[in-house]
């Protein structure tokens, strides 16, 4: 008779444990998918401001895990991928196949930034808004 009331809780528990799982990629994604807006690069103590033309430019990300990317008029398609332990998000290009790596430093509904290693080595933070409609 024990066993299989065991079996049963065990049962349950793991279907807690895989919706819970899956309801946490969901918030990023529903987080995550909208169109951003670049607001500044570096950190708090050192902003560097865009350009009239970087104002103009756009992430684009889509809960089916696709991507746009319009910088300076041109438009990149690509996917993406997010690791929740590593917190590090992979945007692939579609047509180069080429990956950009971003660890993610914080993401919720009014800030998006993240963390950039360009090709010196040196971490670069990019902070960017969303677009109000």
């Amino acid at each position: 008779m024990k066993r299989p009331f065991f079996l049963l809780l065990a049962s349950l528990f793991s279907s807690m444990v895989q919706s819970h799982g899956q309801n946490k990629e969901t918030t990023f994604a529903d987080m995550i998918s909208k169109e951003w807006r670049l607001a500044y690069y570096g950190d708090n103590s050192k902003k560097q401001t865009p350009s009239a033309k970087q104002q103009e430019d756009r992430m684009i990300f889509y809960k089916d895990n696709r991507v746009l990317s319009i910088e300076n008029g041109k438009k990149e398609n690509g996917n993406w991928q997010y690791d929740p332990t590593k917190k590090l998000l992979t945007i692939t290009d579609k047509q180069t196949r080429e990956q950009t790596l971003y660890q993610v430093i914080k993401l919720d509904q009014d800030q998006f930034v993240v963390g950039y290693k360009d090709p010196e080595g040196v971490l670069l933070e990019i902070h960017m808004l969303p677009i109000k409609k």
